[in-house]
């Protein structure tokens, strides 16, 4: 995971994208991306259990690809019906399957490892189907 944190790192960079990765919130605070300051926060003590690469790569796709209102706040929601929010898991999806499955065949790439991996829903089964297939 430490090569995926650093692309994630280096697409922020290149994008020019603050992150700050923080243990000085409660376990209950999301992480948030701040689109009009292009700014990522990731709270390392989070409680919800998805692995921080995910939740980084989802509030990085927040910034990269845009929402419809750039002056919101978003936080990070792994059961949220908004439309922002599930955009930005299926982007962050796609994200993470070209990098990890860059170079892996069709029959090697195994989504119920993925989503093992990450620590993700049963909810998001088809939306990583999806991604791995176009990686």
């Amino acid at each position: 995971m430490t090569d995926l944190l650093n692309y994630l790192l280096f697409i922020a960079i290149r994008n020019d994208i603050k992150v700050e990765f923080t243990d000085l919130l409660s376990p209950s605070t999301p992480d948030l991306s701040i689109p009009s300051e292009r700014k990522i926060i990731i709270n390392e003590n989070s409680s919800i259990g998805v692995h921080v690469t995910f939740r980084f790569a989802h509030e990085l796709a927040h910034i990269l690809f845009g929402n419809d209102n750039q002056d919101y706040v978003y936080q990070f929601s792994i059961g949220t019906k908004k439309e922002s929010e599930r955009k930005a898991h299926k982007r962050a999806l796609r994200i993470i399957s070209r990098f990890v499955y860059n170079e892996t065949p069709m029959e090697y790439r195994n989504y119920v490892d993925f989503m093992n991996a990450f620590n993700l829903p049963s909810s998001f089964e088809n939306w990583v189907k999806d991604a791995i297939k176009a990686a």
